[in-house]
């Protein structure tokens, strides 16, 4: 019932626009009336078919259909822009088929959907407002990872995940939330990515005195290299590696001297614990010492992590949280392009953004260049005579209006009343 009234008044509020647009062409004698044809555009509430006016340009010969321009709608649009912008923010949470049932009861391919998203465009990291700056705070972390992600063609590719906060604050046993959270996905280099994390900081934290910043992530060198482009940084690994390495050497055997050791940042007593391991347990001197290597190659920041405890870091969980959920827990193959988009959309969520807003701003944003050449007062006197209740109860008998007019209230009422509003922002 809901969506087939919405459809119903979509309908009849276009076509009242396309008579309002024909009333203020009509004193100026620009536009020759050359044809009625219909077209179908895929909304929140289904399929609409309308009919609106073909025009011919007698000052150039030129064909329009001055509604189209109006509402900003190019040819090949089969999509209206609230409608794609809803479907391209459930994109983020589930795959194209289930949120297209989602959205509308329209049938759409998957291959509509995955154009939207398309033009859409990728969304920079920096594209969620801006947090007002927060000098005093004098200590910032970086927790830093990556999603391996599963290419429709060729290997695997790191999808970089980076978080900045300020520090964690319990939320329930066992959970914790990072405080001022800032956000950066994407396949850039470290060279890229990293200059951006860093201009972040320094705008928000670093007014009076840049921070001290604690970067946080295994021993990847893409991580490591964090301290060559975030000033006054240091890198520690995350307690996550250090146990997975602790444990290749120690094997079901106790790793406790090995902990002690390092938290004591005595290299020697380590050395003697892991020739002790190897002594005892031959059969697994490669995996004792694919473990000794990577803490040796690591040991100072292995160290700080130990010893630190505000160093405790949580990036595994938030790369399954962000990226994983998406893009690598289903069996399923991406392109570059549309996994970075798909992780930069949930990237502005992350930080804030009313994704749908920003959809719609981008899909309407060359509206105003469409607009029909013809009188806009009269256009307004026009339009402002075709409000929503005359166009649908006018020619209606009085039961039937009676209908309608409490089908439309429980519309606007209930949850569907950005439908509505949708009507208003498309004739506006």
């Amino acid at each position: 019932m809901v969506n087939q009234t919405g459809g119903e008044v979509l309908k009849a509020i276009l076509e009242q626009a396309d008579e309002a647009i024909y009333a203020a062409s009509k004193p100026e004698h620009r536009y020759q009336v050359k044809a009625h044809r219909s077209r179908t555009l895929t909304t929140l509430w289904g399929e609409v078919t309308f009919t609106r006016t073909y025009y011919q340009d007698k000052t150039n010969s030129s064909y329009h259909y001055l509604l189209d321009e109006w509402l900003g709608l190019d040819k090949s649009t089969h999509i209206e822009p609230f409608c794609r912008a809803r479907l391209v923010t459930r994109s983020a949470d589930v795959s194209y088929r289930k949120y297209v049932a989602l959205t509308t009861p329209a049938r759409l391919s998957g291959q509509s959907v995955l154009q939207s998203i398309r033009k859409l465009g990728t969304i920079p990291n920096q594209a969620a407002v801006m947090p007002a700056a927060k000098p005093g705070i004098y200590k910032v972390y970086v927790e830093a990872d990556e999603d391996h992600v599963a290419m429709q063609k060729g290997h695997a590719k790191e999808m970089k995940l980076i978080n900045v906060y300020e520090t964690k604050v319990p939320v329930c046993q066992g959970r914790r939330k990072l405080l001022g959270r800032r956000t950066f996905s994407g396949w850039e280099t470290p060279s890229q990515l990293w200059p951006a994390v860093n201009r972040y900081i320094q705008q928000t934290y670093g007014t009076e005195q840049m921070p001290e910043v604690v970067i946080k992530g295994d021993a990847a060198a893409w991580i490591k290299s964090g301290t060559e482009y975030v000033w006054n940084s240091t890198h520690v690994v995350d307690g996550y590696h250090d146990s997975q390495y602790l444990r290749k050497i120690a094997g079901k055997g106790t790793s406790t001297a090995l902990y002690e050791a390092l938290k004591a940042n005595d290299c020697e007593a380590f050395v003697k614990e892991v020739q002790r391991k190897l002594r005892k347990s031959p059969q697994r001197e490669k995996a004792i010492r694919d473990g000794y290597q990577y803490i040796m190659a690591n040991w100072e920041g292995i160290h700080k992590a130990l010893t630190q405890p505000d160093a405790a870091s949580s990036t595994e969980g938030h790369v399954s949280h962000m990226l994983s959920d998406r893009l690598s827990s289903r069996c399923m193959g991406w392109s570059p392009i549309g996994a970075e988009q798909i992780a930069r959309m949930r990237t502005y969520i992350a930080n804030g953004g009313n994704l749908e807003a920003y959809a719609r701003k981008q899909f309407t944003a060359h509206r105003q260049t469409m607009k029909p050449e013809v009188n806009q007062e009269i256009l307004k006197k026009e339009w402002s005579r075709r409000k929503l209740p005359y166009c649908i109860m006018g020619p209606l008998s009085r039961p039937r209006s009676k209908i309608l007019r409490v089908a439309v209230s429980r519309i606007i009422l209930s949850s569907e009343a950005s439908k509505v509003k949708l009507v208003g922002n498309l004739v506006a």
